[in-house]
């Protein structure tokens, strides 16, 4: 029998209550000793709570305490030391916290508010209301850390999880499992609804990820099917954007054709640190490379779903568009990512899927920067832009094996860890063998947040 602390971060969240008490009592039934850990902050400011209403967070505890309660799970509230009274102890100053820690919560906190406002970290620092609720996510991550870790110090369990392990409030929980050296592992719902159980590190790891990728069965049959299916609109919601009115522009009077992809940069700026970039952004390098390569025409698309970033993006790009030899598509011009791939010498991606579709399809793929296709062979991954430009004089750049593409799609469609609490029907993560009590407690919870938010985003405007 082992211990284990099941830490329930945002349970507001209809895919982290589900999956982590799903994942508790099945772990319960298996004959582990479970503690379910939850933030009992009385008016606490996190990602599901971004204004510190008291009744969103009485609402949300009294919804895992009654749910946890019908599986017959123990529970323990965290995060309540604010209060000097509370069993817990008094409240910690910030300066008892190692600045390391200080830094990661912080981190998990940025990642939070770039998600739900779509804006990158630079525009945040000149927002006086975003920066309030930073400091007030950053202070109950705090107090939510203090507390946590006097009860997992105390369990001593042999393992800790929690779902997903990005944002501040359940990063807190793998930052003391690591300090502790307690194994962990984080949950999370893949592309296809399906629970997948992380041992070791978190669904955003890229390293870890990639290892698990690569252990997958290669079913040639099933990756065309995949293939294809990101072509059609009906499997693919960005194919929806796709036109076939889109027109290729003539090639006359150029000797090849590179087309480029961007990434959506608000998706890799949350994922921390980790993920930065050791290229110049990314206009830069696509200004310096299409004045070194003028008999090159470039096609430079943007990612649809760049679309909703508040911070602007674009203007970075508009000495490109006057060169000669490029063309610029923005996140909603008309234009066709598989027909400008099928029509290309050479394919080049930051951070998007679009270079592993490239490969699928025969063509030479660059990646530039990290991604969670790096190491799966499918792609050229140049560490500097001197060797990015190397590959590009080439005279002829052969495609990559199609291997690690077809293990991605084994991935995307077949992966994840069946729960006995779970089950996917319609695309659709339900319950079963339990039910969930007292929802109306976490819609009416949801939704007094969504309307801080959408106030928020009405009136925000990034500098």
């Amino acid at each position: 029998m082992n211990k284990v602390v099941v830490h329930i971060a945002y349970p507001l969240w209809r895919k982290n209550m589900l999956v982590a008490l799903a994942r508790a009592k099945e772990l319960q039934d298996s004959g582990d000793d479970v503690t379910v850990t939850y933030c009992a902050a009385g008016s606490g400011s996190c990602i599901c709570n971004q204004s510190g209403n008291p009744l969103v967070c009485r609402l949300c505890q009294s919804w895992v305490q009654k749910n946890a309660s019908e599986l017959q799970l123990h529970t323990i509230g965290v995060g309540s030391s604010g209060n000097r009274d509370s069993p817990m102890g008094p409240p910690l100053s910030a300066k008892e916290f190692p600045i390391s820690l200080r830094k990661e919560l912080v981190e998990g906190v940025l990642s939070g508010l770039i998600s739900t406002y779509r804006i990158l970290p630079r525009d945040i620092k000149k927002i006086a209301s975003l920066q309030r609720i930073k400091r007030r996510t950053y202070y109950t991550a705090l107090r939510l850390h203090a507390d946590l870790f006097r009860v997992v110090s105390a369990v001593s369990p042999d393992r800790f999880e929690v779902f997903n392990g990005r944002h501040a409030c359940s990063k807190a929980g793998l930052l003391i499992a690591k300090s502790l050296g307690i194994p962990f592992s984080t949950m999370e719902v893949n592309a296809n609804k399906r629970p997948i159980v992380f041992v070791g590190h978190t669904p955003h790891d890229r390293h870890g990820v990639q290892a698990r990728i690569r252990s997958l069965p290669v079913d040639i049959e099933l990756a065309t099917k995949f293939y294809e299916g990101r072509r059609k609109p009906r499997h693919n919601r960005f194919a929806r954007a796709q036109s076939e009115a889109f027109k290729m522009p003539s090639r006359d009077g150029f000797q090849r054709v590179v087309s480029v992809f961007l990434s959506s940069q608000d998706e890799f700026e949350s994922l921390g640190k980790s993920w930065k970039s050791p290229f110049p952004p990314d206009h830069e390098i696509m200004r310096d490379t299409c004045q070194r390569f003028p008999e090159t025409l470039f096609l430079i698309r943007f990612h649809p779903n760049q679309a909703g970033i508040k911070s602007d993006i674009r203007s970075g790009f508009a000495p490109l568009e006057q060169l000669p030899n490029v063309r610029v598509y923005g996140p909603t011009d008309v234009a066709n990512t598989y027909e400008m791939i099928d029509q290309s010498e050479i394919v080049v991606a930051f951070n998007s899927t679009v270079g592993v579709e490239a490969c699928w399809a025969g063509k030479p793929s660059i990646m530039l920067g990290p991604s969670f296709y790096d190491a799966l062979g499918v792609a050229y991954t140049p560490p500097t832009v001197d060797e990015f430009w190397a590959l590009l004089e080439r005279d002829q750049l052969k495609p990559k094996d199609r291997t690690g593409a077809a293990q991605l799609a084994y991935y995307v469609l077949r992966d994840g860890n069946d729960l006995k609490y779970i089950q996917t029907e319609a695309g659709k993560l339900t319950h079963c063998g339990f039910s969930r009590r007292q929802a109306w407690k976490a819609v009416a919870a949801r939704n007094i947040n969504t309307v801080c938010v959408n106030v928020m985003r009405k009136f925000m405007r990034a500098a």
